[in-house]
């Protein structure tokens, strides 16, 4: 009985193993192992090498015909292999009876770490053992996967392949990589157990006379951080696709398939086909780095209704680094969900183009250049669509921290994505935690940008860096004109516009980046004035700080307290940047419809009732609304719950629901989400305990999102569930106002009646705001003030550090 064995291992040699992966003659580095059979017990017995094989001749007669045969052409491993065979079995030479020998190329084969033959041949036994190719660690790029982002930016795949062969197979191991890596790399799997299954498939149908067997595995080493790799791996036979329908050359791959030829995912009918009829629902991202961005942007969202495509909502805007080509300006971003009737994907695309190249003339001077306006379907429905001009669900959408934030402010966080069968909000918190590739994009770093027509955006202050909080607290300064305020009533009221002009110099000498300008108290219990008044006091104002010859208060944003749509809009007229609305559109509607007409940042201050019964109205209660179903949502964390006591929680959702569906009727009436400030309204309709939760929790308010169900009659309705239209809003990428400033409940807590003494419990109260992520903060005393948001700053936000 032969039971024990001797072995070389990895015996360096030269040779030309047929034509290399450039297509040539080459010689190659190769490795050759050999293991023979045999009985060496007399040998250990007598410890005597007569009674064994001796593996230094064995290595020496294999070295000895490389050398000599260095510059023959093999053609094959296993050529190379059976002549080794046949050196290793002679027995004048020192040989046995029965060997198994190893070829291994490193070199041969480009794309993989090895190729090696093995066969296994025998003086003796009459059953020959089926010879086997090997192929080790072919790495290649796809597009593939369920739980990953990276199957949409062509991730990496490390396929292993051993293959047994038929005796006499001349089966050439680079046709079949060839076949396999022009297969892989143009494929489209939701799971590598598909794509394991096609790629046995393949090989049999191309090879089945060479080939009795194939193992395939294939391994994702990306896929999860804390694994070196998750894959499957399967053995198959010819009968393993019996029945099954052979894979067509238009759909993957032939032999001779030209670099050029473009994969096409094969997508059932149903999918690619929509019912012209029906209500559809699409998703667009846009983006613009040429021109003036925002208002090319804006012109864009303008002519989609134009062409019968209603835009619904839109997300936040985001300023991102360029991607691929790099050495062009930085690209405003964003995404909007639109609604139209009788226009399939290709309809939508034709408009689309027709948008960029004819209305708004875009200018592509080659792929992934600067570009005046940028539209693409994002998603259409819940369809899949794959051709040679349009492909649904975007194939790179996985791979931009620019798509992706702002689709995920559309959607709610359990919606799945139609291939990878993972909720979208997932891809992003992955997208997120995953560090960039500077080659492609120097940061995927996004900055919230709320737009000041008047300014050119590139310089405007209103940036928010919402995922890292790394940029400064703004302060608002208050300038009020009125007889009655809370805190300061009658200082300004009586004086003139020039002296007035003064207390604003001051203010933004002292620190102040906006000043908020109010006409009307809105003090628990105080009395409104007429429109005319309120006019009169702010109007005036206005024009003489734009007019004023100092440059820095003639250029500082001005903010107007106003919940009056006429005094809003000449407000604007005048020159105003800003409209803080304390009712949140409560008060006037037609709020909306200026906000929208001029585009201006719109900060939307939640109270309930008015001035008169707002403090009666301090009773928050749980949602009882089926149809309203609300969401904590961390672009990195993904889905949270509130852990927080009922009453807070009430309050939290609350104040945040009330919010939201202000929100969606600003949104119908032609208002971007990117213009709004959420104001959760301290000191309005709530009570001490309840502004203070506001304060602990204000960071809750830019996670806050609500899915509003509502009941619609049209049956034609394709996208609402048994007719049922989905409203979604989210407050990711919403920059956040708190007003704290010299308000009652600080007296109450520091037993000081006197408002105007009230400075350092506002401080604390502002640094407690930054701490809870706030952007902005409207304070009275703002020279003061700002020494404590540039400590706040220091402590929460590293600024000492980066100045």
């Amino acid at each position: 009985m032969l039971n024990d064995k001797v072995f070389a291992k990895d015996i360096a040699a030269t040779a030309i193993t047929g034509k290399d992966a450039w297509n040539r003659p080459s010689p190659q580095p190769i490795t050759i192992s050999v293991s023979l059979d045999t009985d060496f017990h007399q040998a250990s017995v007598t410890d005597n090498l007569k009674y064994s094989l001796n593996y230094a001749v064995i290595s020496r007669n294999i070295s000895e015909f490389m050398k000599a045969n260095e510059h023959r052409n093999f053609k094959s491993l296993g050529n190379i292999a059976e002549s080794v065979s046949e050196i290793v079995l002679d027995q004048k030479k020192g040989g046995g009876s029965k060997a198994e020998v190893v070829v291994k190329s490193v070199k041969s084969e480009i794309r993989a770490d090895s190729v090696e033959y093995r066969l296994s041949r025998s003086k003796t036994d009459s059953e020959p053992i089926p010879d086997e190719i090997a192929v080790r660690g072919l790495r290649l790029l796809t597009i593939i996967g369920v739980f990953t982002f990276e199957r949409f930016q062509r991730q990496i795949v490390d396929i292993d392949l051993q293959l047994k062969l038929h005796k006499e197979s001349d089966v050439s191991i680079h046709e079949i990589i060839d076949d396999v890596v022009s297969y892989v790399e143009s494929s489209n799997f939701k799971t590598v157990e598909a794509l394991v299954m096609k790629i046995g498939q393949l090989i049999f149908q191309n090879h089945q006379k060479g080939v009795t067997s194939v193992f395939a595995k294939v391994t994702k080493p990306n896929a999860i951080s804390y694994t070196e790799g998750v894959g499957v791996s399967s053995l198959m036979t010819k009968a393993s696709f019996e029945g099954v329908e052979p894979i067509p050359k238009s759909d993957g791959f032939s032999t001779h398939l030209h670099p050029s030829e473009k994969f096409n995912l094969p997508t059932a009918a149903e999918d690619a086909e929509s019912q012209a009829n029906e209500e559809h629902v699409a998703y667009i991202a846009f983006g613009s780095n040429e021109g003036c961005q925002v208002e090319n942007i804006q012109t864009a969202l303008k002519l989609l209704e134009k062409y019968g495509v209603k835009v619904q909502s839109t997300s936040s805007l985001y300023i991102s680094k360029p991607m691929y080509y790099l050495d062009q300006p930085d690209f405003y971003n964003g995404a909007v969900k639109v609604t139209f009737k009788n226009k399939s994907p290709h309809d939508l695309l034709a408009i689309l183009k027709k948008i960029e190249y004819e209305d708004i003339n875009r200018k592509k001077e080659f792929d992934n250049g600067p570009r005046s306006i940028d539209l693409d379907i994002i998603l259409y429905d819940d369809i899949s669509v794959n051709h040679e001009d349009l492909i649904i669900p975007h194939k790179l959408m996985l791979e931009r921290t620019f798509v992706l934030q702002p689709i995920c402010e559309l959607l709610p966080p359990d919606h799945i994505h139609p291939v990878s069968a993972e909720p979208i909000h997932n891809h992003l918190s992955q997208l997120l935690l995953s560090k960039p590739n500077e080659s492609v994009q120097e940061s995927s770093d996004l900055l919230q940008l709320i737009p000041v027509p008047r300014l050119d955006n590139k310089d405007t202050i209103l940036k928010f860096d919402q995922l890292k909080n790394s940029h400064s607290t703004l302060i608002m300064g208050i300038v009020n004109i009125t007889p009655d305020s809370f805190s300061d009533g009658g200082v300004n009221f009586s004086k003139s516009v020039d002296e007035v002009l003064k207390t604003a110099k001051s203010l933004i000498g002292d620190g102040a980046h906006i000043l908020d300008i109010g006409g009307v108290s809105t003090r628990p219990g105080s009395k409104e004035p007429t429109e005319e008044e309120e006019l009169r006091r702010v109007v005036p104002l206005v024009k003489a700080i734009r007019a004023s010859s100092d440059k820095q208060l003639s250029s500082c944003l001005i903010s107007v307290d106003t919940y009056r749509a006429k005094v809003a809009e000449e407000c604007l007229k005048a020159g105003a940047d800003i409209i803080n609305d304390i009712s949140m559109g409560l008060y006037e509607e037609a709020i909306f419809d200026v906000v929208a007409k001029y585009g201006c940042p719109y900060i939307m201050n939640h109270t309930r009732g008015t001035a008169a019964t707002m403090s009666k109205l301090t009773n928050y209660e749980s949602n009882t609304n089926d149809d309203i179903i609300e969401y904590l949502v961390d672009p990195i964390l993904g889905h949270q719950e509130l852990d927080l006591t009922p009453e807070v929680n009430n309050l939290i959702n609350g104040v945040s629901r009330e919010l939201s569906l202000q929100m969606l009727k600003a949104f119908d009436r032609g208002v971007r989400k990117w213009q709004i400030i959420v104001d959760p309204g301290i000191g309005f309709a709530k009570d001490l305990s309840q502004n203070l939760q506001l304060i602990k929790h204000a960071s809750l308010f830019k996670q806050y999102s609500v899915q509003v169900n509502v009941d619609i009659s049209d049956s034609n309705h394709r996208n609402a569930s048994n007719g049922i239209k989905h409203m979604y809003v989210s407050f990711n990428g919403l920059a956040t106002l708190l007003g704290t400033s010299r308000k009652k409940f600080l007296g109450s807590i520091v037993n000081q009646p006197e408002a105007s003494k009230r400075m350092v419990a506002t401080a604390a109260s502002v640094i407690a705001c930054i701490q809870q992520k706030t952007d902005i903060v409207r304070v009275h005393d703002v020279k003061d003030i700002k020494e404590a948001v540039l400590t706040g700053d220091a402590i929460y936000r590293d600024s000492y550090k980066k100045s």
